[in-house]
């Protein structure tokens, strides 16, 4: 347990908390004691270079993507859960430019997806071309999307999420170059 009993009274042990800065650092010490004892390096949130990094960008994004793409899956066949959430009885009622997005995300979420997961360049493709879009549609052509939107924290996701890509993949083409 996290705490420790600092005395009894009447049947009840009355517990101090610790503060959550000790927790952390008594989780921190287990783990160094793990790590040195099975030889092992410690975890950091820190990657150690550019391959680990885009190795955990890609296993944070794999699953998002294929989801996104569960999600919009059954908006082509009738009315699913986005497009419910905008309003919208069926596919046909969408203009053509969210068709194209709604359909960009049921196919490309889940081959970018799958990409992802096995760190082929597909995956960072699929991630380009559906995080441009939706940034772009949201900024700049939003009366486009009517009476579809994508949410602005949708799109400062995706602009943090293309500019991880784009700074990962920077940082794995320096390390190349410097051998």
């Amino acid at each position: 347990m996290l705490a420790t009993a600092t005395g009894v009274s009447r049947g009840h042990a009355r517990v101090a908390r610790r503060s959550p800065i000790a927790r952390a650092q008594s989780r921190s010490l287990v783990a160094r004691a793990r790590a040195s004892d099975e030889g092992e390096a410690s975890f950091s949130l820190v990657p150690r270079d550019a391959t680990d990094g885009l190795s955990r960008y890609r296993a944070v994004l794999a699953p998002l993507f294929l989801a996104g793409g569960l999600l919009h899956l059954p908006d082509c066949f009738g009315a699913g859960p986005i497009s419910s959430a905008c309003g919208v009885a069926s596919f046909d009622a969408l203009d053509a430019p969210v068709r194209a997005l709604t359909l960009l995300w049921a196919l490309g979420g889940p081959a970018a997806a799958f990409g992802l997961a096995t760190a082929s360049f597909v995956g960072d493709v699929g991630v380009v071309v559906i995080a441009s879009t939706e940034i772009v549609l949201g900024i700049d052509f939003p009366n486009v999307i009517a009476p579809a939107e994508i949410p602005a924290p949708i799109v400062a996701a995706q602009v943090v999420n293309l500019s991880s890509l784009v700074a990962l993949r920077g940082w794995e083409t320096v390390e190349k170059r410097n051998g």
